[in-house]
């Protein structure tokens, strides 16, 4: 059998006799198809009624944007939500950066597309800003039960009402990507985001768990839930409004428009039910991150070995394609990020559960998967001596390994993943 996935702007093909596939797993896979135009007309409905557009007419409305390390379709998104933006005056769009570098082509492309649509719909009062970590200023709302100091951005501050745009998936230490998270980390100091993210040391600051699950056995997870009172701090008992879609592959696949924490809610029970599995013991996994913008860098791209990791046996192996054409990350990362990776394992966790600094979350928790297997094989861009200078292997030729295992074992069980940065692996017990 002939798999394709993802890797970078195009597709790496593997020969795996189907006796060998345990499972294929991509997003949302076996439903019927749905056009993205269908999806968002059924969502943006609600914000094109009376009701909503008397709830922001004359307010400063504060429009959170997702950067463009994020997948969502905003161009789409915005076509739809401009004629109605008319009423808020003005209507204040934020791109929420977090720590990412604000001045990248992505973020530039975004205000052109808020300019454009803008334009289009006879949008005349609004501003943008790309949030920036270190340089922009801030406020500070006090401290957080966790002791996070929360300061965000000064701009939002004469906001009278929110409208979020977020893409809901698995997370794997923050739950889920969601509306929270545009605002914290999305637009908080530096200090603020490294305190919280400290808290994914903790084993319950993982996938699936958040505080706004309607399951009440999901809602424990600190770094979440932290992040929720942050939040909670910053807006008080202004009204947040979100627009949510589930997507992959250059589709939105499901949306909602709402009070936040109800479309959340609700995007959260079709996460867990499209795009969660619960696995037998796996012993060879080969994982895709889903192409670019997932695999643009390992810094980015390592979230799909989090998210699959949980049902892998020791001392199994993983063959991992991530393109990578951006090389490891942004300059600001690699210290606490690829720096420390390059340790010797204990080491790493050793001294990151010693004090935590900014980013060494990452190193902490592929160095815990790598002392569990018996090799990571990465098929990249990046140059072979950065890469086992992190303890995993160069694979050049990923049908090679795959070969390699059916050699070792004739009866071997391949378990593949591809668009993994939106899917999450739960071992069976």
């Amino acid at each position: 059998m002939k798999v394709q996935l993802h890797y970078g702007d195009s597709f790496v093909g593997l020969d795996i006799p189907d006796t060998n596939i345990r499972q294929i797993i991509r997003p949302w896979s076996g439903d019927k198809e749905v056009g993205q135009a269908s999806m968002l007309n059924e969502a943006t409905a609600c914000i094109h009624t009376a009701g909503f557009q008397n709830i922001i007419a004359g307010k400063r409305l504060g429009v959170l944007v997702p950067d463009g390390t994020r997948k969502l379709f905003l161009e789409s998104v915005f076509a739809q939500v401009m004629p109605t933006l008319k009423k808020a005056s003005p209507a204040r769009f934020f791109i929420c950066t977090g720590t990412h570098n604000p001045d990248t082509p992505e973020n530039y492309t975004i205000v052109e597309q808020i300019t454009d649509t803008a334009a289009d719909a006879g949008l005349d009062d609004f501003e943008i800003h790309i949030h920036d970590c270190q340089k922009d200023d801030f406020l500070r709302a006090g401290k957080t039960t966790l002791a996070t100091d929360v300061l965000y951005n000064a701009k939002i501050a004469e906001n009278d009402i929110f409208l979020i745009l977020s893409d809901v998936k698995v997370h794997y230490f923050a739950g889920y990507s969601n509306p929270i998270k545009n605002l914290v980390p999305g637009l908080c100091a530096f200090r603020t985001i490294e305190h919280n993210h400290s808290l994914a040391l903790d084993e319950r600051s993982t996938f699936g768990l958040h505080p706004w699950h309607n399951n009440p056995a999901r809602r424990d997870n600190p770094l979440a839930a932290d992040q929720l009172e942050a939040m909670s701090m910053i807006v008080k008992d202004r009204p947040v409004y979100s627009l949510v879609t589930i997507s992959d592959s250059g589709r939105i696949r499901w949306s909602r428009f709402g009070a936040a924490r109800d479309v959340t809610a609700e995007a959260f029970d079709v996460v867990d039910e499209k795009n969660t599995h619960t696995t037998e013991a796996i012993d060879r996994l080969i994982v895709s991150s889903g192409g670019l913008p997932n695999d643009i860098d390992f810094y980015i791209a390592q979230r799909a070995l989090e998210l699959t990791k949980q049902p892998l046996a020791d001392g199994g192996e993983v063959l991992f394609l991530a393109a990578c054409p951006r090389g490891i990350g942004e300059e600001h990362t690699m210290e606490n990020f690829y720096n420390r990776l390059t340790q010797p394992i204990d080491k790493i966790l050793k001294s990151i559960e010693a004090e935590y600094e900014m980013f060494s979350h990452k190193p902490y928790k592929l160095a815990r998967m790598l002392k569990s297997l018996r090799r990571i094989w990465m098929h990249t861009q990046i140059p072979d001596d950065l890469i086992e200078a992190a303890h995993l292997w160069p694979a050049h030729n990923p049908q090679k390994v795959v070969d390699t295992w059916l050699a070792e074992n004739p009866d071997t069980k391949i378990t593949i993943v591809d668009g993994a940065n939106k899917i999450a692996l739960y071992a069976k017990k």
